[in-house]
């Protein structure tokens, strides 16, 4: 399955995690990493790191478009206070934008805000007949208890760029947060990362510094939002899912999914996952060598 994976990694270390996922599964062919957000170029760096890591010279890497208003949160920089993990020096020919467009068709994974998709849309309308299948992290169709609307990161960080990308019309796989939130990476899982080749062992760190700031529950070391989206594009047997006509709105400052029979499209919206089973398996997948 031939994918480009639309990151803005470099947040929650959730992204990279995502990204050795797709380097490691023999399934995906990832044709491109696009980078999304505050600092774009920033964050290619450190996808390109990762794939030299992973000894994958054969996947371009473009910085997209920069949103001044993104905020970045906490991120967790790839600080070099291990020996060997470095952040590569890396620069960039061509754009984000660009690469959407001459590497279609394809399936597109968008684990960061939908700014590039937009701004490709924008560019070129025909982009949306290339998108073999939009695979959406982001979305809230379930409570998440005490959370508001806005937890949603992904998709109320550009509004405008939600709403232009996710009524376009594309086949679309969404992964909602209220879902996403049951897989989680636990402390064992990132201890045997230790144990295994460079690219394991920098995703061990990267864990370490999003620790000091994330702060997750004990025994917990990242939920899987992105790593289980990226999954879905070729492993289901974690995860139930329903087809559901859905729009997206702008609701004030933020945006929102909706279950519309009238006008909504019909998206494949995952609705339930088995977490300690995946995390297992993500573990498993990304150990190979």
């Amino acid at each position: 399955m031939r994918l480009i994976l639309d990151t803005d990694i470099g947040s929650d270390v959730d992204d990279a995690l995502a990204l050795a996922f797709c380097l490691r599964h023999p399934g995906v062919e990832l044709a491109a990493v696009t980078t999304v957000a505050d600092d774009t170029v920033w964050r290619a760096r450190i996808a390109s790191t990762l794939l030299r890591l992973a000894e994958r010279s054969d996947v371009a890497v473009a910085p997209g478009v920069g949103w001044e208003r993104s905020p970045s949160g906490v991120r967790s920089r790839w600080d070099g206070d291990s020996e060997g993990f470095e952040l590569d020096d890396a620069s960039f020919e061509r754009g984000g934008v660009d690469v959407l467009l001459e590497a279609t068709p394809a399936e597109v994974a968008t684990i960061g805000m939908q700014s590039n998709i937009a701004a490709a849309l924008e560019r070129d309308p025909t982009f949306a007949d290339r998108v073999v299948r939009l695979n959406v992290m982001g979305g809230m169709f379930g409570p998440l208890g005490d959370e508001p609307p806005s937890r949603d990161h992904n998709l109320v960080v550009d509004p405008d760029a939600s709403v232009r990308s996710l009524n376009a019309g594309m086949p679309t796989l969404c992964l909602p947060i209220d879902v996403s939130f049951h897989a989680r990476l636990l402390v064992a899982h990132r201890e045997k990362l230790r144990t295994g080749d460079p690219l394991c062992r920098a995703l061990a760190h990267l864990l370490d510094v999003w620790a000091k700031y994330s702060k997750p529950s004990a025994n917990v070391a990242a939920i899987l939002h992105d790593p289980l989206l990226v999954a879905c594009t070729v492993e289901r047997e974690f995860v139930t899912s329903e087809v559901m006509p859905v729009t997206v709105v702008r609701h004030g400052d933020a945006c929102r999914t909706f279950i519309d029979p009238v006008i909504g499209k019909p998206w494949e919206v995952i609705t339930s996952v088995d977490g300690p089973a995946f995390a297992d398996f993500w573990l498993e997948t990304v150990f190979r060598s």
